[in-house]
């Protein structure tokens, strides 16, 4: 079964949406027709995420919002606008107007605007790993979603040719029964397992109709009455890696240690810009005009700093000395729980690796003896229960074997998600 590679998808998406030359607000995409889903055939997992990531309207938000942290780096590097200040003082004895006109300026903007830049810079790959991560985690969540819809869809399918073998031993222990050859009792439970039979499978079909509506939202459409699913779920090419690779390999590639470590950086590079003695004196330079009612003027410079009488930066100092242990200890803990992750993953991949193919084995040997009770039975040598048992058993064989392989899709994508990326 082919894998999609969403690490690709995800890049290639943001791509498109950092290429954009002007930062104004573009018309929505199209929604994605339900109709182009049906008319391709049955979904594949692959299809599944392709929909998902192209057509769901939070994904169109996540890409939105790559436009707006665009927008915030291009503002971090702009310097505040200038203050102008004018006053006019009318003499009571009459005459000319006195004007005091002042032009001034920033300097801490100024001095720090590289500081800015370098958090607006960190505090952005926090962002876009953050936003880099909601879109796998859309892709995630279509595999999920389309696996387990295809599972409930069997499960009724199974169900129903249970209850045709149901119908049809009922039918044949009745006749039996009529003609002395049957007890009652046998007829009563052959009845009674009928009815929890079609219990069941109103309950299945109940949660199929649930699996293909929770697909149908994970691909962001608005009906599910269109979607066509396979008759069954392929088997998944499990992945091999090694257990040190694999971790490293998600520290390296996972969009939420990216994050924090984007976070850590954006913290010390706000700690130099608030905590520096610029952050102190706050300077502001600009000129000055007075012009008294005799009509001499005056023009010169104008100096202003703050003198730190009264906050002297301790209690800042000590905020992002917390700020700063606290981004640290819980970059520590996600990198612990990322590795954890990963050996859990492998090890889940690997049971179920063997639970499928016990399941593969025991379904060929089911199928092979449904083969040979149907060759007895034709012949004589074997009565129509004895079949319609070997029939039950290659069923039973059937719901385990898409149970096993249920189970190894769901621990791949349990190991994309441990390890960020679409790949296996």
């Amino acid at each position: 079964m082919k894998r999609l590679n969403m690490t690709w998808i995800v890049l290639a998406l943001a791509a498109c949406v950092s290429e954009r030359p002007a930062l104004r607000p573009e018309p929505p995409a199209a929604a994605l027709d339900i109709a182009s889903v049906s008319t391709e055939g049955p979904l594949t997992a692959v299809r599944a995420v392709q929909i998902a990531l192209a057509g769901h309207p939070e994904v169109r938000a996540e890409l939105a919002r790559l436009d707006a942290i665009e927008a915030e780096r291009v503002q971090a590097g702009l310097w505040r606008n200038p203050m102008l200040g004018l006053m006019a003082l009318r003499p009571e004895s009459g005459g000319r107007l006195a004007i005091e006109a002042g032009w001034m300026q920033s300097l801490f903007d100024l001095f720090t605007r590289p500081r800015r830049q370098a958090r607006a810079d960190a505090e952005a790959r926090r962002a876009r790993s953050e936003v880099a991560m909601r879109l796998l985690e859309f892709g995630y969540a279509a595999q999920s979603a389309f696996y387990d819809a295809v599972a409930a869809a069997a499960r009724v399918r199974w169900l129903q040719a249970e209850l045709a073998l149901d119908d049809e031993a009922l039918s044949l222990q009745m006749r039996w029964t009529q003609r002395g050859l049957g007890s009652r009792s046998a007829l009563l439970d052959l009845q009674l397992m009928r009815d929890e039979r079609v219990h069941r499978l109103h309950e299945a079909e109940s949660d199929a109709t649930r699996a293909r509506s929770m697909l149908a939202e994970r691909l962001g459409l608005a009906s599910a009455q269109l979607l066509v699913l396979p008759e069954e779920i392929e088997p998944v090419d499990a992945a091999t890696l090694a257990l040190a690779a694999a971790q490293s390999r998600a520290l390296a590639q996972r969009p939420d240690v990216a994050a924090s470590g984007a976070a850590i950086e954006a913290i010390d590079q706000e700690r130099a810009i608030e905590t520096g003695r610029w952050r102190l004196a706050e300077p502001e330079l600009g000129l000055r005009l007075e012009r008294d009612a005799a009509g001499m003027a005056m023009v010169g410079p104008d100096l202003r700093i703050a003198l730190p009488w009264f906050d002297h930066g301790q209690a800042r100092d000590a905020r992002f000395d917390a700020l700063s242990r606290e981004a640290v200890a819980r970059d520590e803990a996600l990198r612990r729980r990322v590795v954890l992750e990963v050996e859990r993953a492998l090890a889940l991949l690997a049971h179920a690796v063997q639970a499928s193919e016990i399941a593969e084995r025991h379904r060929a040997r089911a199928v092979e003896a449904e083969v040979l009770s149907e060759r007895l039975y034709r012949h004589g040598g074997s009565d129509r229960m004895a079949h319609i048992a070997a029939r039950r058993a290659l069923i039973e064989a059937e719901r385990q074997r898409l149970d096993a392989r249920l189970a190894l899709a769901s621990a791949q994508i349990a190991l994309q998600r441990a390890l960020g990326s679409g790949a296996g």
